[in-house]
């Protein structure tokens, strides 16, 4: 078979990563095409990011329905159908995508319907279309990791749980991290009986530690193992999940489980064939440009394994398109923000090391309770944590909070810029607004908050 046509770009998976550098690469004049043989947007779209806010959303609004009378509001007694919530998905998830194929479109890309192979460097067959690529772009993004355990083959993971239409009495999620967490949330506050199994010693292992330890405080209706490990797990309608904990021997019953231990990298059809160089973790190795070890051909996104984030997969693919067309732009992973959409919400930027040398630091924190914009939503639990070096520059940033996951940007831009405590206070800050909580922690490193006493 004879290549039919040629591109200066293509690119296998439209993820995050993956439209987003064909649409940086159309833009620039070049001929772009994109395969993707599932529904365009991956999994940020499709069964992650996007599917979680939704279901988030809703449970934290009738939340807040539940709660009107502190807001001199009287109301019923309000409930979620579960059905709808799904349709509710599915809708947004719908137009998200038809979204990124209006703009694939709009920008001149050339959609192929249909998972692509790599035949040789420079050689890309979609469906049965043979086709010559100047440069390689690889974003076929991540998969869930699986336990090999026996008893868990047939486990929820993040693909399926949005697909599900009718709520468990009871679910074991194995993982405490940012989605087993957030799923916890979810389905707790639905009324379901949920247990977390972490491995590690606290749940949320990347965030400092008493961002952990508030968390877990706050989760007052999930039971919490950690420094648990799940041996085998026994029975089917109703299962009897065996842990190793630090107290010996436990059980955990739950009609469902869902795994929730990481995802690993998915290398397209002949990835492996054509000489690339693969990380510890499975991922495609790159370089700061993200171009991999064979010429021509780039990776990006959570392909390559590393900070599988949608907003660091859509900056990866425009270092990679920036350096296809002549540029020297490298990538940088320093102070990536993390948010995580648990109630309250928690976000977090910079070393997340600088907390753990105390003594070389300096430290400031305001509780929620003490803002007066919180108070007013009847918001009390949470607080803001700064962390400066002894000169003052800002290092690292915590919040647990109402919106916390929108106050980071503010933050993420004070730590990358290298502010010091002086400097971030010098622009003013309006009142009465959540964003105080900053202002306020940051003023405490300098003793001069005027509404906590140290």
């Amino acid at each position: 078979m004879k290549p039919t046509e040629t591109y200066d770009v293509f690119v296998l998976g439209a993820g995050p990563a993956g439209y987003t550098a064909a649409i940086l690469a159309a833009k620039k004049g070049l001929r772009v095409g994109i395969a993707e043989g599932s529904r365009l947007g991956g999994t940020c779209t499709n069964t992650g990011c996007i599917p979680a806010k939704t279901y988030i959303e809703s449970v934290n609004l009738l939340a807040r329905i539940k709660g009107a009378s502190k807001f001199a509001i009287e109301t019923g007694n309000p409930k979620l159908d579960f059905v709808k919530l799904k349709a509710r998905k599915d809708r947004i998830v719908t137009r998200l995508s038809k979204g990124i194929e209006y703009l694939l479109k709009q920008h001149g890309v050339e959609v192929f319907g249909a998972n692509a192979s790599i035949q040789e460097p420079g050689s890309i067959k979609a469906g049965d279309v043979l086709m010559r690529a100047r440069n390689t772009i690889i974003a076929t993004g991540a998969s869930p990791k699986m336990l090999p355990l026996p008893g868990l083959q047939d486990s929820w993971t993040s693909n399926e749980i949005f697909g599900v239409t009718t709520l468990p009495r009871s679910l074991a999620i194995i993982g405490g991290g940012v989605i087993g967490m957030e799923m916890a949330h979810i389905f707790s506050s639905l009324d379901v009986k949920v247990t977390v199994i972490e491995a590690l010693d606290r749940i949320l292992p990347l965030e400092d530690r008493h961002v952990s330890d508030t968390v877990a405080r706050l989760f007052r209706k999930v039971e919490i193992f950690t420094s648990a490990r799940v041996t085998h797990t026994e029975g089917h309608e109703q299962r009897k999940i065996f842990i190793d904990t630090p107290a010996g021997t436990k059980t955990v019953d739950a009609e469902k489980i869902l795994l929730s231990i990481g995802r690993q990298p998915v290398l397209p059809a002949g990835g492996g064939e054509i000489g690339l160089a693969l990380t510890p973790s499975g991922g495609i190795g790159v370089d700061e440009y993200m171009h991999s070890s064979v010429p021509g051909v780039y990776a990006v996104g959570d392909v390559t394994g590393n900070h599988m984030y949608a907003y660091v997969a859509s900056r990866e693919a425009s270092i990679a398109v920036d350096h296809i067309t002549g540029g020297s732009k490298k990538m940088s992973y320093r102070n990536i923000p993390s948010i995580i959409f648990t109630d309250p919400e928690v976000a977090s930027v910079g070393d997340v090391k600088a907390e753990n040398r105390t003594s070389e630091k300096l430290n400031g924190r305001f509780p929620l309770s003490a803002l007066g914009r919180a108070r007013t939503m009847e918001a009390h639990e949470g607080y803001a944590h700064v962390v400066s070096d002894s000169g003052g520059v800002i290092e690292r940033i915590s919040i647990v909070a109402p919106h916390a996951t929108e106050l980071i940007s503010w933050a993420a831009l004070a730590v990358d810029q290298g502010l010091n405590v002086t400097e971030f206070l010098d622009s003013y800050c309006p009142h009465p607004v959540l964003a105080e909580i900053l202002k306020e922690a940051a003023e405490e490193i300098l003793g001069i908050s005027v509404h906590h006493v140290s």
